[in-house]
């Protein structure tokens, strides 16, 4: 996972993330049912990509996970990339705002951070 930063079109790396959920994509459901209709009829609307959210070891010193919750104080939106890389990369690159950044510990345990991206637009597929 990678963040484009400071007005570049260099990515640096999201460092310490263990685990992501989503994209989770979904589309609003119009009615438009008239009285001569014999049963309900619908349309799709429009795509919503939906949110990412992932989970890290917080490292509070770090220059990026300091600039994530920055960027959630101050509303910014970035440009991400989600880099699968099984067999040959498939790259998803979007637009998007840190809406909430939340950190999480406990005896023994790695302290962590859970970062929620609320897409902005399309999903590019590479």
């Amino acid at each position: 996972m990678t963040i484009s930063r400071f007005g570049t079109t260099t990515f640096e790396v999201i460092p310490n993330v263990v685990s992501f959920q989503g994209p989770g994509g979904q589309a609003a459901v119009i009615d438009v049912t008239n009285l001569a209709s014999a049963s309900k009829e619908k349309r799709v609307g429009l795509r919503d990509e939906g949110q990412l959210t992932l989970t890290m070891h917080y490292n509070p010193d770090d220059t990026i996970h300091q600039g994530l919750r920055s960027d959630r104080a101050n509303r910014v939106r970035r440009q991400f990339k989600l880099t699968f890389t099984d067999t040959v990369p498939a790259i998803w690159t979007f637009y998007g705002y840190v809406t909430t950044f939340s950190v999480q510990g406990g005896v023994d345990a790695v302290v962590q951070a859970s970062v929620t991206i609320e897409i902005d637009g399309e999903i590019t597929e590479a």
